[in-house]
């Protein structure tokens, strides 16, 4: 059971990994990342077609995530915070809600 659900999580972390590496890409002008490599426009995307077997190898060593610039990752016990905090302010708000409907 366990062996089954790491391979799931491998292929999602791949998938994960794959779609922030296209998103990185369509964020930016391809004409503008051909310049910055010194390659002809039409070799960026014959590069992308490798994609996903680099993402499945760079899963298979461990990485997780990409961070781009100007982006920061929270850990993963402060985003488990912030969704315990958001949760029980929900359920606040909730209650709050039931309260007046009842007057």
């Amino acid at each position: 059971m366990e062996h089954a659900k790491t391979r799931k999580s491998l292929s999602f972390i791949g998938r994960h990994l794959l779609a922030t590496a296209h998103q990185a890409l369509s964020n930016t002008r391809q004409t503008v990342v051909a310049k910055m490599l010194n390659v002809a426009d039409s070799t960026v995307l014959r590069r992308t077609e490798k994609f996903p077997e680099i993402m499945e190898t760079i899963d298979a060593c461990g990485v997780e995530d990409f961070v781009m610039r100007r982006e920061k990752k929270l850990p993963l016990d402060h985003y488990r915070y912030l969704m315990k905090v958001a949760m029980e302010f929900a359920k606040y708000q909730l209650e709050i809600t039931n309260e007046n409907d009842a007057y």
